[in-house]
């Protein structure tokens, strides 16, 4: 995911928030919108960190190829399996 794709996803949490009356009455409006930002960046980073746990592994499985026995075209299909996270 590029940032631009992040940011259309946070920006569309806060504007669902912003369409959205809160469900407690007495809940102040703007903490409700910090807190679906909050959660928005949380989600992100969540998909941020499982495709950079996704590619540390694909990078060691590299890293462990013999030249002797493995050629390029092995190290990139490693390197292609390993789709996004999201």
């Amino acid at each position: 995911m590029n940032k631009d794709q992040a940011y259309h996803q946070i920006a569309l949490a806060c504007l669902k928030a912003l369409k959205t009356p809160t469900n407690v009455a007495n809940e102040d409006p703007v903490s409700a919108l910090y807190q679906v930002i909050d959660t928005a960046f949380e989600q992100q980073f969540a998909l941020m960190m499982a495709e950079l746990e996704s590619t540390r592994h694909s990078l060691n499985q590299i890293a462990e190829l013999d030249p002797a026995h493995d050629t390029l075209a092995d190290a990139q299909r490693i390197a292609r399996q390993n789709g996004t996270a999201h």
